[in-house]
């Protein structure tokens, strides 16, 4: 798949079998390494799973569109990366994209979420659940990352979206994640990192999901 399709706004199209809509910030340096990331890494990997994409990003970031996108019968897995607060999941400049009490239920009721951001799982997750989404996947703390590591902690956080597309249930999708957080914070302990080993075990602690509970959800759960 030619890298100009993955990385513009709209439709990456495939044969596929699932649609993801994919709703991610890059307006400052944070979000703009996680982006950058995702868009290296992640989106190929889905892409060769035959998963279709809808990238919402830059200029086109604004909930009307979000809005528009996530109704569609088709899409049945959210993804992205974007500031948040217990209560909301933002966009470009903070800009509300979900925040509890403003988005319906159409746009959670039988998806998947997993949004790479501070918070949201502590209110927002549920929230989703509770309105139909099958299984929530994100944090209820900040997630936090040294830079100068930045793509072991992204790619702990990737493990999820790389583990849906690869047809893992919700369940078996966080003990993947969580044994790839493992692998790290063994290495970096055993490198003398502790910090980066103290900062990642953090972010491994803080991922709420079905296997949390199940106000994160169903665990078993998976794309279809």
């Amino acid at each position: 798949m030619p890298s100009n399709k993955r990385r513009s706004n709209g439709v990456v199209r495939t044969r596929m079998d699932v649609t993801i809509l994919c709703i991610d910030s890059n307006y400052e340096s944070v979000t703009q390494t996680a982006f950058t990331y995702r868009d290296r890494h992640v989106y190929p990997y889905l892409i060769r799973k035959g998963c279709s994409l809808i990238l919402i990003r830059n200029s086109r970031l604004r909930r009307n569109d979000v809005l528009t996108e996530a109704r569609k019968p088709s899409v049945v897995y959210l993804t992205g990366v974007g500031h948040g607060t217990p209560d909301t999941y933002t966009g470009n400049f903070r800009q509300p994209i979900f925040r509890i009490g403003n988005y319906s239920q159409v746009e959670s009721r039988g998806k998947i979420v997993h949004f790479l951001s501070c918070q949201t799982a502590e209110k927002l997750g549920p929230d989703f659940v509770a309105k139909g989404c099958r299984a929530y996947f994100g944090y209820d703390a900040d997630f936090t990352w040294d830079p100068k590591v930045a793509d072991t902690f992204l790619e702990c956080d990737s493990a999820i979206d790389r583990a849906f597309a690869a047809g893992l249930t919700a369940g078996q999708v966080h003990d993947r994640t969580k044994a790839l957080f493992d692998k790290h914070i063994a290495r970096f302990r055993a490198n003398g990192n502790d910090y980066n080993a103290a900062m990642l075990e953090f972010n491994r602690d803080h991922l709420r999901c079905p296997a949390s509970g199940s106000q994160w959800g169903d665990l078993n759960a998976r794309l279809a």
